[in-house]
Order: structure tokens, then C-alpha cells, then sequence
């Protein structure tokens, strides 16, 4: 540790308040008026014993040595440790907490292999994964190095600094007393955007104020503590990770325009999917003036952010630039490099009859192993068993279920689905679209379903203490039955040849 000490003189970390308590000054990393980058990294998840992560890290390190203008340090939005691992147990996915010493070893070895790759000044927003192991480890391995850069003792989640033009909070989540952190943000935001020439600001939290496609992955507590500041402030950006997707949206809200970029570093997929393209999204649509988003992330993913008067964001994949946007005004963005579409794979009737394979996709939340039947234009096509889920998981993997090839006569280009409960299971499915193969190998899909089907009321699950689902989904997007009643229907419609 004393050499990564060395190696960066001006480190700060999460857990580490920046801005000691009673101080009058605001930390300042520099003053020069020049332009500069910084890295955004999420979700790395060191994970003892063999830490593959490293490689991800190695690889993103050496894609940013040449940057113009260079890289001043890299901020993390949290979760760079596990904290404990997955098993399966009576058909149940678990998840097993580290106990303090595990946790301690993943951050500990996180900690020296981000510093010894980068040999930059390293931020951080501590994650709900770091808070393992009794919630001790993270400080006891954070909160030494903080006190030893500012030459006082450091006990606050919560932090800010500045940067030539530029000021950065770094949030908890879950901080003990919410009020507080939004308190000392408004009196940190007062004190350095009333300093001559400070343009920008940005947010990092480990939590998105809202998820797009991850229903539960937020916290009202949270975000609400943060609106007032939205308010107040104008806030450039807003980065945040813990649902494993990659986006950036603005949403104008109770007068205030936010900007939120999120992203993920572990989980990665050769093909971005577009998210409207397999999900249903959880905010209003009209609310948002800018939105792109994917599924997962792509591989070594990161965002290389420059700052001059304005703001230049590019989401990379190791060297490779995948999209860039920028804005000279909070909220005003415009792209500048974006994939092409992809053009919908069009179908007729009687292509979908000559498919090689059709399944039905959704994405369930059952706590208990649940029997579903699948009926097809007014027709049983299939049966099948969903979950159980693990509560992290509701609406989130998804589950695919083949329609057999008798049955294909039954599609249309718009098709009715509905979902048996023959059992009087208690569960909920969502984000469902029916997928074809066709003869000539193309993959043709429907729209995404934009409601989420209930297999009893939110009274039911109540009484029967199953009730999760219906507190994480938007109600306008609920379609409850009474126990026992068919699900549906909802209408899944493919995309046609143009005439």
C-alpha cells in the first residue's frame, strides 16, 4: 500500500469525506484551466479466488495511455468487489455473503491492482457488494488511505473536489442519514459553483435515480434526498451503475433536468442489444428527450469523459469507440458517433409459418416453482415452468419457451397471448416477445410487450406474504387477475414489408 501511496500522491477514495468536517476550503486537485479527461469504470467486481477481472482492467488501463488531453483520474460508480458467490440450493439460485476476511481480500487486492494498472488518482462510489463482509471491510481498507492524504481523521460515505473548471460528488447510496449527505452536497455545490470560472458538475452514486429496464434496483429513499439538488444545481451528469446495463437518458422531472449515464465493466456482450428491443421500459417515454441504451455492456466497456467549456462523453469498448455525445448545456445532447440502426427482419404470414423455430421469451418473477400454460391465438401451444427467481433477479433472466411445430399455423403477424395458471401459482411475467427463426436463418421479433402480467391481485399476493413483483413495477404497467384467472391478453405484433 505505501507504494501505491507514492504512486498517487492525491489519491481519494469512497468512504473518504474529502471535505473534512468544519472545513472551510474545497479540495482541489487542480487548478490549471486547461481541458482534461477522466475514466468512468462500473461494476468490476473483483471475485476471489482467481480475480479475472484484472484482465478487463489491464486491458481498459492500456487503451487510454495517448488520450488527448490526458487522462487526470478515474472514478468508479461501485461494486469493485463480489462479496460472496452464487450456489443453487433446493432449485433456489443463493447468493452466499463473503464473511469479512473474503471481502477484505477482494477489495484489498482490487484496490492495489486498479492503482498499480492505471498509476492515476482513483475515486470511488462505494456499492452495495462493498458493504459485504459486515459492512467493515470496505472502510478498513479505504478509510487509512484517506486520512493519511488529507492529514485528517476521515469518517463520512460521502465526498466532493474540484478540478480546474469542474467540481465531483461522489455519494452512498445508503448512507446512514440522507438528509446529511444532501445537506453537505448543497453547501459543497454552493461553495465551488460560486468560484470564478467553474463551468460543470458532476454526480457519482452507485444506484441509478431510476432503472430503465431492472425493475427494484433503485431507492425512492435515495433519489428523493437527490431531487433537491437537481433542483437547484444544474447538474451535468449523473453516473451510476448496479444494474448491469449500459445507457444515458435525460428525463425533465418535477422541473429539473437530469442527466444519467450508466455502465458496467464485468458483464459484456459481443452484441449490443438495444434494450426497447428486448425490454420494456420503466419510464414514461414522453419524459425522456434523449435516451439510448443496451442490455449489458460490450467488452473492457467504459466511458472516456473530456472537459474543456463543454463536455465530450464517448462510450469505448477497450480502444474502440462505440458511440460519442456531447453538450455545452446540461440536458442539450448531441451524438456525434452512433451505430447505424439495424433495419427489423420483416416477415409475412407464411414465412412465419415455414420458420425453423419459434419461441415464446419473457422474463418471470416466481419465488416458488410455477406450472404456465401458453395459449396462441385462442389455442394452447405449450406448457411450462417458470422460477423460482431469486427476489434480485424478478423480470431480469430471461426464460424461453419453444412453440411446437404443429402449432405454427396459428401465427400471425399480430398475435394474441395469454398465460394459464392452472395451479393458482403466485407470479408475474414481463418483458415478453415471441422470436422466429426463419428458413433463411434470420431471427424476426415482435415488439416487446409493454405490460407486465400479475397471476393474482397485489391483495393475494399480500395475504399469502408474496408480494414483491408489484412493488417494484410502475402500477400504470401492471395487469393484475384474480388468482387462478387466465393472464392476458396482450397483443405481440412483428414488424411487415414496407408495401
Amino acid at each position: 500500500m505505501k507504494a501505491i501511496l507514492r504512486r498517487c500522491p492525491i489519491l481519494l477514495l469512497a468512504l473518504g469525506a474529502a471535505l473534512p468536517t468544519g472545513a472551510d476550503e474545497v479540495p482541489v486537485l487542480s487548478d490549471a484551466a486547461k481541458p482534461f479527461s477522466f475514466v468512468v469504470l462500473g461494476d468490476l467486481h473483483y471475485k476471489r479466488p482467481d480475480f479475472e477481472t484484472r484482465k478487463t482492467v489491464a486491458t481498459i488501463a492500456d487503451s487510454i495511455r495517448d488520450c488527448d488531453p490526458p487522462v487526470a483520474f478515474v472514478c468508479h460508480t461501485g461494486d469493485i468487489a463480489e462479496g460472496g458467490t452464487y450456489s443453487v440450493k433446493d432449485g433456489k439460485r443463493v447468493f452466499r455473503l463473503a464473511n469479512h476476511d473474503e471481502t477484505k481480500e477482494e477489495i484489498s487486492f482490487a484496490m492495489e491492482d486498479v492503482l498499480g494498472r492505471f498509476h492515476l488518482p482513483f475515486f470511488i462510489a462505494v456499492g452495495n457488494h462493498d458493504k459485504h463482509g459486515g459492512g467493515t471491510a470496505f472502510p478498513e481498507v479505504f478509510l487509512p488511505l484517506v486520512s493519511r492524504e488529507l492529514r485528517s481523521e476521515v469518517t463520512r460515505s460521502y465526498y466532493g473536489f474540484r478540478h480546474g473548471n469542474t467540481c465531483f460528488v461522489f455519494l452512498d447510496f445508503a448512507a446512514a442519514d440522507l438528509d446529511a449527505q444532501r445537506d453537505f452536497v448543497l453547501e459543497f455545490l454552493a461553495r465551488v459553483r460560486a468560484t470564478p470560472g467553474v463551468q460543470h458538475t458532476f454526480l457519482f452514486a452507485h444506484y441509478p435515480l431510476w432503472p430503465l429496464i431492472r425493475p427494484g434496483f433503485s431507492s425512492e429513499r435515495f433519489t428523493g434526498s437527490l431531487m433537491p439538488i437537481f433542483k437547484q444545481f444544474p447538474v451535468d451528469a449523473f453516473f451510476c451503475g448496479h444494474t448491469h446495463n449500459t445507457c444515458a437518458w435525460v428525463r425533465r422531472i418535477e422541473g429539473a433536468t437530469i442527466t444519467q449515464i450508466q455502465g458496467v465493466a464485468c458483464q459484456s456482450s459481443p452484441e449490443l442489444v438495444p434494450m426497447e428491443q428486448r425490454r420494456t421500459l420503466l419510464l414514461p417515454a414522453d419524459e425522456l428527450s434523449y435516451f439510448w441504451g443496451y442490455v449489458s455492456g460490450p467488452p473492457c466497456g467504459f466511458f472516456l469523459v473530456t472537459v474543456d467549456e463543454g463536455v465530450r462523453v464517448q462510450l469505448r469498448s477497450g480502444a474502440k469507440v462505440i458511440r460519442e455525445f456531447a453538450w455545452r448545456q446540461s440536458g442539450k445532447i448531441t451524438d456525434s458517433i452512433k451505430p447505424p440502426p439495424r433495419p427489423p427482419v420483416t416477415v409475412t404470414e407464411d414465412a412465419l409459418r415455414q420458420a425453423k423455430a419459434v419461441a415464446l421469451v419473457l422474463c418471470p418473477w416466481a419465488e416458488e416453482r410455477a406450472e404456465i400454460g401458453v395459449t396462441l391465438n385462442g389455442e394452447r401451444v405449450a406448457t411450462a415452468h417458470i422460477g423460482p427467481t431469486m427476489r434480485s433477479n424478478a423480470f431480469v433472466d430471461e426464460t424461453r419457451i419453444p412453440i411446437p411445430a404443429e402449432k405454427w399455423e396459428l401465427l400471425r403477424v399480430a398475435n394474441d397471448l395469454s398465460i394459464d395458471n392452472p395451479k393458482s401459482a403466485i407470479f408475474g411475467l414481463g418483458h415478453a416477445y415471441l422470436e422466429a427463426t426463419l428458413r433463411d436463418g434470420r431471427i424476426a421479433r415482435t415488439g416487446v410487450s409493454k405490460r407486465f402480467l400479475f397471476s393474482a391481485t397485489e391483495a393475494e399476493g399480500n395475504a399469502a406474504r408474496i408480494a414483491h413483483g408489484w412493488k417494484i413495477i410502475p402500477g400504470d404497467a401492471i395487469s393484475s387477475v384474480s388468482l387462478g384467472q387466465p393472464l392476458g391478453p396482450v397483443r405481440l405484433r412483428f414488424p411487415v414489408p414496407e408495401r
